[in-house]
């Protein structure tokens, strides 16, 4: 229950930070125009530079480049120098540092052009703080609808769990990201299941992407530089989810001098280092994590919890080198470990790896290769050490992905296109007694494997400064391989294990072959130069999906290949959206719909036997699902006050579509997923006071999640009979949580330290998970008890030195 000052908190919350506002950024454009002076016209030239810090006039490095409101991954480098290939015509370009006053050019390029420039500090005295993850009306400009993209200073400024910069946590504040709630891994978009989302480092696929059963997610926020979110239209390049794609940028390390810094915190320990392994050639950064939670476990008065036990780290290794200014080779590597144990009863651990090796070249002035190998590996399980028979339950893959991408620029298109392949391998599931004295017989289910591949081509054609159109395909491929043994079923009645009329054992080659066109069209029609209106269509294939017994995703979460019998999921995706700014973009609002129909999603069938099963199919029915809404965002992307509000309505539905109306869930008819969360609201504030000062609130709540409730209690020759209603008919609670946090320097003048400060759950509220039913005491009649995760305030210290330049 919120006190009354708690409540008047909230409320003038918003008020004092509008109340302490004291101006906005100037957001001017200074023009220049370069000619060519001899030859014939191009559809390309370079534009290049140094920029210099005015001053000292030292060369600035990492400063960021936006061209026409995108910033793709263009940085000075040591020198302060850059160099960018840029089609023929008027683009706007923003040069861009923290702490820095922003340069902005509009440049009328007709020839190859030489454009240097200085740097002035911030003056946080007498100018307010800006902090904007890319050109304030890219979500104006942009082509592609239901686009999030942010970086590392944005996502810093967001309170998190165990004080944290944490990307998940800023995802589940914007509109469309939710989850179905404390500890449960995983994120659902736009009413999507978690396995829907494509999530990747750097391009390469991340399986398993989260710490502390969700709380928290794998990637290190120290050697993030950002992300990009496509939940409206995915583009071609890529695919095998039917819901969105994430790409998690990693950043690479310093070419120019060694640097690093050290942190200590009643949570999570770390440490990162980066430097030149070879001057001005080859850069490295590390950086690990390393969990110290079970100290504030043992403080807690309840048994089980004090008895509880939670590990978790992780370590990234990045390493580039620079052959030439046109050619580089990335090595990338991140592995995570997780251990928890609730009590002596039940516990999960799991590990997980990720590597990939990239090479980008640019081959002439309009056409460059990207070339990516990446490697992943993925294991869990699952332990029960207080039953009968205590036991435990192991599952994993491995995968091998490559892809190669070219870039081609014309004077009005931009195409795109490439392959993609991936192989995957499932481990054997197993099931094996946990102790010697355990009656468990131990045993192993051996699992599929499987080839995914796909080419794909996309274009994006500017036939005018307000149109712009973005499209694309994909021939989506996947391949079942033996070894694997395919089950009859006798005909006329449901799957099942009585029904098994033979086996047929294929040993290797082809089991099962499935193929799908992806078609991808988005528009942006600019209503002069502060609204537009966007829209797309896409269509996404699914052949890989997690199969579970619980309500939300959890580590122990089965992979599973398409077979005969599991059908990939296809998905038909629609969305539209008006995007206005004012005040010179100082404000951006967004009011986007969307509507998406999911043929073969997976339901279980009541009290499924899921794991170590080799006919699982005979547990499952297969529905069509149906997920539709509206988001609306306000944001202020400058002043001594930013953030922003978001709203989403979302209904997640499915039904069974099972020939056999003995099987069907809920008689056949409509009913909210898991994850159906119709009202969510996020409300994001940061206060900026000078000297680098930062106090940060997160509001957010959100409709109770769907459960399946007891309608009525039966007496039958004296026994109580439980009589349970339709499947997700009720609803949990409603959820509602307030995180602060306060950023300021350190304690030693001399030292480069910074201290951060968070409370999560200020209110203490106890929200509820779940709903389970049983006796209390003598009496027979089931009744409901609320499950909380964390049902208390959770406050963190960390501290930070920094060391090097």
């Amino acid at each position: 229950m919120t006190s009354k000052p708690q409540l008047l908190f909230l409320i003038l919350m918003p008020l004092l930070a509008f109340h302490f506002q004291s101006g906005y950024a100037q957001n001017e454009f200074t023009e220049i125009r370069f000619e060519q002076e001899a030859g014939s016209k191009r559809s390309k030239y370079l534009l290049k530079g140094t920029i210099i810090q005015y001053e000292t006039s030292e060369p600035l490095e990492g400063v960021s480049i936006h061209i026409d409101g995108i910033f793709g991954g263009n940085n000075t480098d040591s020198k302060g120098q850059y160099s960018i290939s840029l089609d023929s015509g008027k683009h706007r370009i923003v040069f861009r540092q923290f702490g820095k006053r922003p340069a902005r050019y509009i440049v009328f390029l007709y020839g190859d052009g030489q454009l240097d420039l200085a740097l002035t500090d911030q003056d946080f005295e007498l100018e307010v703080f800006t902090v904007q993850a890319e050109e304030r009306d890219r979500n104006i400009r942009g082509a592609i609808t239901g686009v999030t993209k942010m970086n590392i200073d944005e996502i810093k400024l967001v309170p998190a769990f165990l004080g944290e910069s944490d990307v998940f946590n800023v995802l589940q504040s914007m509109p469309g990201v939710n989850s179905v709630g404390e500890g449960s891994a995983g994120m659902n978009i736009r009413g999507g299941q978690a396995d829907q989302n494509l999530i990747m480092m750097n391009e390469a696929i991340v399986l398993s992407n989260s710490h502390a059963l969700g709380f928290l997610s794998s990637f290190n926020g120290d050697v993030l530089q950002n992300f990009t979110l496509f939940k409206g239209t995915v583009p071609s390049y890529f695919g095998g989810r039917s819901a969105s794609a994430l790409n998690i940028e990693m950043r690479k390390g310093s070419r120019e001098n060694w640097k690093g810094n050290v942190s200590l915190g009643t949570s999570i320990s770390k440490f990162l280092i980066e430097g030149p392994i070879v001057p001005e050639k080859t850069s490295l950064i590390f950086a690990s994590r390393l969990s110290n939670t079970n100290w504030i476990l043992n403080k807690v008065n309840e048994v089980d919890v004090k008895n509880s036990k939670i590990n978790f780290h992780d370590l990234y290794l990045g390493i580039n080198h620079q052959f030439s200014e046109n050619n580089s080779l990335d090595f990338n590597l991140l592995t995570t470990g997780d251990y928890f144990r609730f009590s002596n009863q039940f516990g999960f651990e799991w590990d997980n790896l990720v590597g990939s090796l990239t090479s980008r070249n640019l081959l002439t002035d309009n056409f460059s290769l990207i070339g990516m190998a990446a490697f992943g590996s993925f294991n869990n399980s699952f332990f029960e050490p207080s039953q009968i028979d205590p036991s435990k339950i192991e599952n994993g893959l491995y995968y091998y992905q490559g892809k190669i991408t070219g870039f081609l620029t014309l004077e009005k298109v931009d195409i795109n296109f490439g392959a993609e392949a991936i192989q995957y391998k499932m481990r054997p599931e197993s099931l094996s007694p946990l102790t010697e004295e355990s009656g468990i017989e131990a045993e192993t289910n051996q699992k599929e494997r499987g080839l995914e591949f796909a080419p794909f081509v996309s274009a994006e054609w500017n036939p005018s400064e307000n149109f712009s159109v973005s499209g694309g395909i994909r021939y989506s491929n996947y391949i079942q391989q033996g070894p694997d043994s395919v089950f009859r079923y006798q005909e006329g009645v449901p799957r099942s294990r009585l029904t098994i009329d033979g086996v047929h054992f294929i040993e290797s080659g082809q089991v099962v072959k499935y193929n799908g066109l992806e078609p991808r069209l988005s528009f942006r029609w600019t209503l002069g130069n502060s609204s537009s209106i966007k829209g797309g269509y896409s269509v996404l294939n699914q052949y890989l999906q997690t199969i579970s017994n619980a309500t939300g995703p959890t580590p122990i979460d089965l992979w599973q290949l398409s077979t005969t019998y599991i059908l990939p999921q296809r998905s038909y995706n629609v969305s539209l959206g008006y995007f206005r700014n004012f005040k010179e973009d100082m404000w951006s609002t967004s009011l986007e719909g969307f509507y998406r129909t999911t043929d073969n999603q997976l339901e279980y069938r009541d009290f499924a036997d899921l794991f170590v099963n080799p006919h699982l199919e005979t547990e499952l029915i297969q529905g069509e699902g149906r997920a539709y809404g509206a988001e609306v965002l306000i944001q202020k992307n400058s002043g001594g006050i930013t953030g922003w509000l978001a709203y989403t309505y979302t209904r997640s539905l499915i039904r069974t579509t099972s020939e056999f109306p003995q099987i069907q869930v809920n008689q056949g008819n409509w009913f909210a997923t898991n994850f159906d969360k119709p009202h969510t609201v996020s409300l994001v504030t940061n206060i900026h006071f000078r000297k680098g000062k930062t106090f940060n609130m997160n509001f957010n709540f959100s409709s109770g999640r769907p459960v399946t409730g007891l309608t009525s209690n039966y007496v039958v020759g004296g026994v109580f009979v439980p009589n349970f209603g339709n499947r997700n008919e009720f609803r949990i609670p409603n959820y509602f949580r307030i995180d602060f946090s306060y950023l300021t320097n350190g304690f030693v003048r001399k030292w480069d330290d910074k201290i951060n400060f968070s409370v999560y759950n200020l209110t203490g509220r106890r929200n509820a998970y779940s709903v389970f039913f049983q006796r209390e005491g003598r009496s027979q009649r089931l009744i409901p008890f609320q499950v909380s995760i964390l049902g208390s305030v959770f406050p963190s210290f960390t501290y930070t030195v920094s060391f090097g330049k």
